[in-house]
């Protein structure tokens, strides 16, 4: 798969920093370290084949198949035919529950299905109110609504919409697996509680580090989309190709944080 080759992706805050602000409370550096690097290590493990899940596969297929066909003629009949049915003036609600569906149609793992479809909402809430074109509620029925939506039909907006993908998917994952791991590493109820409520209020720098760790997937993603979805609809042999690449990279990242405990 061609693409631009990247060193190491500066990020703005380490996870380690982030999780011991998050127990700004305990003297237990061990403990918190292990859930640091614990919780990179499980998302590893959850992304080495998480590619091949149907319901994270058709996700990343409804963006795909949404970008690709925005610009089309016909372009609501052309989605139709791959099975995402939108009325003619549809709107984020209209898109949402056409996202669940789609989804809930291509399902192997419950809680795969789960995080891939919150993500995808998340996506492409984000991304239509970034590049809304007019001052009409996005909410609101309009006949404007693939307008938004050709903006992703190229590499460069498809770069953008994919990166958020993956950085709301992996945001879900870390959060999980650190309350999961703290739920486990800490003993005393009274820190496990301050734990999570301290988690809460790192939301946003955990958002961020999931951002920019999601980087790496911009550094092919654009020529991959000119390449092979912007002529005619990638087959699911390709995009699961994308999808193993676009997920190796980003536990490649993780490594990277592994390595910075020791």
């Amino acid at each position: 798969m061609g693409h631009e080759r990247i060193g190491t992706l500066p990020k703005s805050e380490r996870w380690k920093s982030i999780v011991n602000s998050i127990s700004d409370y305990t003297d237990a550096e061990d403990t918190i370290v292990e859930i640091a690097a614990q919780t990179t290590k499980n998302v590893r493990k959850r992304f080495q084949d998480i590619n091949t899940d149907a319901g994270v596969f058709g996700a990343f297929k409804f963006i795909i198949t949404l970008s690709h066909f925005a610009k089309s003629d016909n372009a609501l009949d052309r989605l139709a035919e791959e099975g995402i049915v939108l009325p003619k003036n549809f709107n984020l609600y209209d898109l949402a529950f056409c996202i669940q569906n789609y989804i809930s149609q291509n399902e192997d793992s419950k809680e795969y299905s789960s995080f891939a479809t919150q993500s995808i909402i998340e996506t492409i809430s984000d991304w239509a109110r970034s590049h809304q074109t007019n001052q009409q509620s996005l909410f609101d029925s309009n006949d404007t609504g693939l307008e938004i939506w050709q903006q992703a039909s190229n590499g460069a907006g498809f770069c953008e919409l994919s990166r958020l993908f993956f950085s709301k998917f992996t945001e879900r994952y870390l959060k999980y697996f650190l309350e999961r791991e703290a739920a486990s590493g800490i003993d005393n109820l009274y820190d496990r509680t301050q734990f999570n409520k301290n988690l809460e209020t790192h939301i946003d720098r955990i958002s961020k580090h999931a951002f920019e760790t999601s980087k790496i997937t911009q550094s092919f993603a654009a020529a991959w989309f000119n390449k092979y979805a912007k002529e005619k609809l990638p087959s699911n042999k390709r995009i699961k190709g994308f999808l193993s690449f676009a997920f190796q990279k980003i536990n490649s990242e993780l490594i990277r944080e592994e390595i910075k405990y020791d």
